[in-house]
């Protein structure tokens, strides 16, 4: 019998050669994973730029679009308006001129305005009314007659404006002369500044190709995106190419810690894998327990991907909510009809107020109405009482200062806080306020007779004032405005003790 052959020595492998083998298969798939991902970066980054771009061109674009149109409705509205009709057909040069003169004042963006015959001669001094040799050398062109194009000019550094010329026709439809309008390029170039984005560059194009207005600027390559205006003009909006961007270079960082945790990780074992899995966990139990208690949410930045979807879900939600809230704060402090703070604003705004006044600050409290306004909504219902009170919210939003609050009470009853006014700058506000509030109405094409009553009060003139104290003392000088005839401020030191009573 033969012996059994010996056993082949077997040769141990090498746990550490493994282990070093399986770290750089680990690395290499994860380098090429990244690769990949900053091609795929790339790439959307640049789709996403151009989304970006063209919602920035087409923002702009309706932006520009509606302050224009606004213009346009302003200016046929003042063709058609039945006083200057009037004044067409039997005023004087001198009324005719006045008439320009007043409504240039009053509307806002504009450069220049005048009235002409039906033969293109000015009624009045046409440097009074701010008429360039530019605008005078067009009217007098052969195609003054025809002014349907918009027509830029330039020719005055800090004047640059655009021309509006419409016909001024009486009852049968016949010529009664034109009415002349320039409208400042700086209402544009505000819109341009408010839409563009940083680091992007927005140029608005007149027909000949001209820039008429531009912001910002861009250097090297850039995408670009063009869209035609109505009017001819064409919008062009341009932002320059971000290789990766500020997002794909957090997402190669985010992959660099990435891979070294995955390194880590392999170094020191599956027994340690516990305690991280374990931080995510608590991470995400304790963001929906913030979400059940409605707490602020920190965002949980896992560090499996097994748990991305659920902490993308959460994360989700909580800016949601959050979002949500935010609303619902606005909406809870906001007049839904005019956008003015609402009375629960006021209470909360006069707290601060009450302490400026307790400083030695002058503060005002101005409550006014609307004169009559019981009568505009019977006569001519409640749609038009709605435009006189978003006419009147205009006005306050127009005069009211950033430290100022004007607010919405009740029906037509309104409120204002004035800081750092006496009493002859609070009479000089109400008037402009109510010189504002009837040429709004006039713009809109509403000839209501009716203006604004106002009763004025300070705060802290009593030893112990109060939110109540100070609204009771307001109406009561508002009581007296209406009993001494209306569209008038009275102020309460101003009155006998028993007035009002």
């Amino acid at each position: 019998m033969k012996p059994p052959s010996p056993v082949s020595p077997h040769r141990p492998a090498s746990l550490r050669r493994y282990f070093v083998w399986l770290l750089m298969g680990v690395v290499a798939l994860f380098v090429g994973g990244m690769a990949l991902s900053v091609v795929f970066s790339l790439r959307a980054n640049e789709a996403a730029e151009t989304r970006l771009l063209n919602v920035a061109a087409m923002q702009a674009q309706a932006s520009v679009t509606r302050d224009w149109n606004y213009y346009q409705d302003v200016i046929d509205n003042l063709a058609r308006d039945p006083e200057l009709i009037d004044l067409m057909l039997v005023g004087t040069d001198a009324d005719k001129q006045q008439w320009a003169a007043s409504r240039q004042r009053l509307l806002p963006g504009i450069l220049g305005l005048a009235l002409m015959s039906p033969q293109g001669e000015i009624y009045g001094d046409a440097a009074t009314l701010r008429l360039g040799p530019a605008c005078l050398r067009d009217l007098r062109s052969p195609r003054a007659d025809n002014l349907s194009r918009v027509l830029v000019h330039r020719d005055q550094p800090g004047h640059e404006h655009v021309d509006l010329l419409r016909d001024v026709r009486g009852a049968g439809g016949e010529i009664l002369g034109k009415l002349f309008v320039s409208v400042r390029l700086a209402q544009l170039q505000r819109i341009l500044d408010d839409s563009t984005r940083p680091g992007d560059a927005s140029r608005l194009l007149d027909a000949e190709g001209q820039v008429m207005v531009a912001s910002g600027s861009v250097t090297g390559a850039a995408y670009e995106e063009r869209l035609p205006l109505e009017m001819g003009w064409t919008m062009v909006q341009q932002s320059p190419v971000r290789y990766g961007g500020f997002g794909g270079w957090l997402q190669i960082l985010a992959g660099l810690l990435t891979l070294a945790g995955v390194l880590g990780l392999l170094i020191v074992a599956a027994l340690r894998i516990r305690r991280p899995v374990m931080q995510d966990i608590m991470a995400a139990q304790d963001a929906l327990t913030c979400l059940t208690r409605d707490e602020t949410v920190p965002p949980i930045v896992t560090r499996y991907v097994e748990f991305v979807p659920v902490a993308v879900n959460i994360n989700r939600i909580a800016l949601h909510l959050q979002a949500q809230r935010e609303r619902l704060e606005h909406l809870s402090l906001t007049d839904p009809l005019t956008g003015l703070p609402n009375r629960r604003a006021f209470e909360v705004y006069f707290s601060q107020a009450m302490g400026l006044a307790e400083r030695q600050h002058a503060v005002a409290l101005v409550m006014i109405d609307v004169d009559s306004f019981k009568s505009v909504n019977d006569r001519y219902g409640h749609g038009v009482g709605d435009q006189v009170l978003l006419a009147l919210a205009q006005s306050l939003k127009a005069l009211t200062r950033r430290a100022d609050l004007a607010a919405r009470l009740a029906g037509d009853e309104f409120t204002v806080l004035l800081s750092g006014l006496d009493a002859a700058g609070v009479n000089a506000w109400y008037q402009r306020l109510d010189d504002h509030f009837k040429a709004g109405l006039g713009a809109i094409g509403l000839e209501l007779q009716t203006g604004l009553s106002a009763g004025q009060t300070w705060l802290g003139s009593s030893a112990v004032d109060s939110m109540n104290a100070a609204l009771a003392r307001a109406d009561r000088a508002l009581y007296q405005a209406k009993a001494r005839g209306r569209d008038q401020l009275v102020q309460y030191a101003t009155l006998a003790p028993d007035a009002g009573e």
